[in-house]
């Protein structure tokens, strides 16, 4: 018992540590959000994005994407404090699930992750976003995934993919003036979204589409585009979908509500296609379920649900 107690909690050097601070600082999206890794333990790690216009929406308010990587970000590095480093272990994000609770509004968000459980696969993390009064910003989970193939050789047959129209359909070709409203664009060009270079090519009744190229500087250290960035795709296209059905004005008041990604695979030197529909709006409340494909592949990468809210005014009753 002992043995297999040393083997669920192993001890970790701090120097290995601080290493791998250094080399999560160094991954280009982390650099370009500017996160800085303030402690550091076995199962636990503290995060700090400090506040930059890059990183907002209009009103300086942190953009959902950014608050999204973050617990990303803080729920794979937590999971790595335990990791054994090896040549043949895979590793990745199995699935994120957001709750933003407040807006930060021209101020540093800090993540706080902890592990709550290690499995032998799998492993489980809590992180909590505050401002530093305290102020709570979003709640996440985090399901991180390492496999060791040399000590799983059958693994690599264990494969099961569906069809690519089985997971929401693609909407009508389009991307014509008259599938994108005008004000669409201003939408994708504030800071944080213009700089991931997002472009709606599909925006009606209920459905969007919206693409992402691929960009060295907002990949991950093994070259794919980061988890994170893809979360900020999936947040805004369902927020697009919803948009579609409202019609965008910006009297209106509008937030994400929560959003659950699950990654299917990585998204290696080619650009991305997101895919959303809303499944139900039931009056301020729009629910929408996204998938996101490669463009040039067409695999599916990532599948995604976005609750997101839109408070229309009574005399307008759109």
């Amino acid at each position: 018992m002992a043995e297999e107690r040393a083997d669920r909690e192993p001890q970790v050097d701090q120097t290995v540590l601080i290493s791998l601070a250094t080399r999560f600082e160094a991954i280009p999206y982390l650099r370009a959000l500017g996160v800085r890794i303030e402690r550091i333990a076995l199962d636990g790690v503290r995060l700090r994005v400090p506040y930059k216009d890059e990183n907002s929406n209009p009103g300086r308010a942190l953009h959902g994407g950014v608050a999204a990587s973050t617990i990303g970000i803080a729920g794979a590095l937590a999971a790595w404090t335990g990791f054994r480093p090896s040549p043949t272990l895979e590793s990745s994000t199995l699935d994120l699930s957001v709750n933003y609770l407040a807006a930060a509004i021209g101020e540093d968000i800090v993540a706080d992750a902890r592990v709550l459980r290690r499995g032998k696969e799998i492993v489980y993390a809590d992180v909590d976003i505050r401002n530093d009064g305290g102020k709570a910003i979003a709640k996440g989970l985090v399901t991180y995934r390492a496999l060791d193939r040399a000590q799983h050789g059958q693994a690599g047959a264990r494969q099961h993919e569906v069809a690519p129209d089985a997971v929401v359909p693609a909407p009508p070709a389009g991307g014509g003036a008259d599938d994108v409203p005008k004000l669409a664009k201003a939408i994708v060009s504030v800071p944080f979204m213009s700089r991931l270079g997002l472009a709606i090519t599909y925006m009606r009744e209920g459905r969007a589409r919206i693409t992402m190229p691929y960009a060295a500087a907002y990949s991950d250290d093994g070259g794919a585009l980061h988890e994170g960035a893809i979360a900020a795709l999936v947040d805004t296209t369902g927020a697009m979908a919803s948009w579609s059905i409202t019609g965008i004005d910006f009297r209106y008041k509008a937030s994400t509500v929560g959003i659950h990604v699950s990654y299917h695979a990585p998204a290696v030197g080619e650009d991305v296609v997101a895919v959303g529909q809303t499944l139900r709006r039931n009056n301020e409340i729009f629910l929408n379920e996204v998938a996101v494909r490669g463009a040039t592949s067409n695999r599916l990468l990532a599948t995604g649900a976005v609750t997101y809210r839109i408070v229309v005014p009574e005399e307008q009753g759109a």
